[in-house]
């Protein structure tokens, strides 16, 4: 039995399934991850512009790094790895899909829920009034005239304590839980893994390099997320 067998098989046991997703999922679509050759790490603005004390320094900047990533986004189209989680929600509509990702990407391939741990880009607020009405194209909430900003979680930030508990729950009622384009070590969401192996859910992990969760996994499966979650979803054969 081939590894991509064992993982179908597992899925089509399940019936309480869990999806953490990264970057990796959403490269094929064209949006760069953290970490490769050509990551957002290696962009100078990215690591100038990803700390909330830097809408304070520098608004303009501020504003200018993250509508451009924006731009970006209104360009990018769901891939197959995307359209292969909606399926699964489909087909087991318990499906829990958590990412980390701030794209939308699973949304408008039409997922019917997301998780969005780190928030959405495509979604701008003001902190002052509450408005969420953006995307904006100037750097000022037109209802009260304050500095807007992406409403994505930046580093110096809480995630959303309520969305995190729910992301927990979910965790430790899994069956059967994978790990998708992450290297699942940013924490808090590292935990979730972690969680749902401890209650006695069966980890799945798909990436492109060996990550932490490997070693408590019970399948890994190797290679890009667009070819591989297509082909699992086929291969489990699941009923709606």
């Amino acid at each position: 039995m081939t590894s991509i067998d064992s993982a179908a098989a597992l899925l089509h046991a399940a019936s309480r399934i869990s999806v953490l997703s990264g970057a990796g999922l959403s490269k094929a679509s064209g949006i760069p991850t953290y970490r490769d050759a050509d990551g957002l790490w290696r962009d100078e603005n990215a690591v100038r512009f990803s700390h909330i004390d830097d809408l304070k320094r520098d608004p303009e900047g501020f504003h200018n790094f993250w509508a451009a990533r924006m731009a970006v986004l209104s360009e990018a189209r769901p891939n197959p790895g995307h359209r292969a989680l909606v399926e699964l929600q489909m087909r087991r509509p318990s499906t829990a899909l958590i990412t980390q990702n701030v794209d939308g990407l699973l949304a408008e391939a039409g997922a019917q829920e997301v998780f969005e741990l780190h928030g959405n880009l495509r979604r701008w607020r003001c902190d002052s009034c509450g408005n969420r009405e953006g995307p904006w194209l100037s750097q000022r909430c037109p209802r009260c005239g304050s500095q807007a900003r992406p409403d994505v979680v930046m580093f110096g930030e809480m995630l959303n304590e309520g969305l995190l508990t729910r992301t927990q729950e979910v965790a430790a009622h899994s069956d059967l839980f994978l790990v998708v384009g992450t290297s699942a070590a940013v924490y808090p969401a590292a935990d979730l893994p972690t969680i749902a192996a401890t209650n006695g859910a069966k980890i799945i992990t798909l990436n492109m390099e060996t990550i932490d969760v490997d070693d408590v996994a019970a399948v890994v499966l190797r290679g890009p997320a667009e070819e591989l979650l297509p082909d699992l979803i086929q291969a489990a054969r699941l009923r709606p």
